[in-house]
């Protein structure tokens, strides 16, 4: 065997036993993530460490193979052609890992941030909004892996990006509707106006609970149990009333007039004890009874009061109705009818009317 030949043995060799080596110390890696780093994950009360070692656990052990891998054919007595391509192959392979593993990270990281951290809330727009910014995120991943791969093979990028953002225009200028309702859906998310569950109420006079919160629009299930759909961009643009903030209190006001000579004081009190009666009136906010006018045939008082929630409100206004009628009814006060006096010129004595 001539000694270039023997040169080449050696290093074949050589390169052999780098590849061998970095298999050894992938698989060792490997047993120190699923034994030591997976055990000290588990000993900790949060549950993210311990999803965050999982997902990179296999493109970690892989790239450190291929980085032996890379070693080892570069020592190799190849020829440069193969060298070369067995490098770009080398360096894609490692791109889409460690594209693999920051997917898997951000994925864990946003779906931890909107479910489980201390600032995540039940129900709230992180949530509905997840998914979306999950695959945007990834998007973005995959958009830079692509674009460095494409680098390392002398591929210009400049008039591919070009390209794209003449292509993004027209595609803009035709979903103008779309991506309106788009933005407007982010500007929801961050400025947070209601939460899915809130009560709220349009600039059209339309009432609802809040649903689904979509990118492009946010459904409300109305009063008389149908669903409606407004696009995120009238939300934006038009004025929302939140009937659940600051509280899901809604104040609402009973009417009921009674007749001259009633005794104040005790019509005042009946309708404080006929709020408080209804077990769909918050205890804890006291009930307000006013007299607001002098009317022409009757005294007209006003109780005030607050049901539980927003949903209570329509039951808890029944209830008091009917219990301020038995209470007045037992107490012999009168909730008198409008009257009219009608003087006619053959008849002076003046004559009643119930009105129609």
């Amino acid at each position: 065997m001539s000694p270039l030949q023997d040169q080449r043995v050696r290093e074949l060799l050589i390169s052999v036993a780098i590849l061998l080596a970095s298999y050894l110390a992938a698989r060792l890696l490997s047993f120190l993530f699923g034994k030591v780093l997976a055990s000290a994950a588990r000993r900790t009360a949060s549950t993210l460490d311990d999803r965050l070692v999982g997902a990179v656990k296999r493109p970690v052990t892989y790239a450190l193979f291929l980085i032996g891998a890379y070693v080892a054919a570069h020592r190799s007595p190849l020829p440069a052609q193969w060298k070369a391509r067995t490098d770009q192959a080398l360096f894609v392979l490692s791109v889409l890992l460690i594209t693999l593993a920051l997917v898997r990270a951000y994925s864990i990281l946003l779906t931890w941030y909107t479910t489980e951290s201390p600032r995540a809330e039940a129900g709230g727009l992180g949530v509905e909004f997840g998914p979306l910014l999950s695959k945007l995120g990834s998007l973005i991943i995959a958009l830079i892996a692509g674009i460095t791969i494409l680098e390392h093979m002398g591929v210009k990028v400049e008039s591919l990006i070009v390209s794209l953002g003449v292509g993004s225009l027209a595609i803009g200028l035709a979903a103008q509707d779309t991506l309106a309702n788009m933005f407007a859906g982010f500007a929801l998310m961050l400025d947070r106006p209601f939460r899915i569950g809130d009560r709220i109420q349009l600039a059209s006079g339309e009432v609802g609970d809040v649903t689904a919160i979509g990118m492009r629009a946010t459904r409300l299930k109305t009063i008389d149990e149908s669903v409606l759909v407004i696009p995120n961009s009238v939300l934006t643009r038009e004025r929302v009333v939140n009937q659940s903030q600051p509280t899901p209190h809604v104040t609402t006001r009973v009417d009921v007039g009674v007749a001259y000579g009633t005794d104040l004081a005790r019509a005042r009190a009946i309708l404080l004890d006929a709020a408080l009666a209804s077990d769909r009136v918050d205890p804890k906010r006291p009930p307000v009874a006013v007299i607001t006018r002098f009317g022409d045939f009757a005294v007209h008082l006003r109780v005030v009061f607050w049901p539980r929630t927003f949903g209570d409100q329509s039951l808890a206004t029944s209830q008091v109705h009917e219990e301020i009628y038995r209470r007045f009814g037992e107490a012999g006060i009168e909730i008198p009818f409008p009257v009219r006096r009608i003087v006619t010129e053959s008849d002076n004595e003046p004559k009643q009317e119930v009105a129609p």
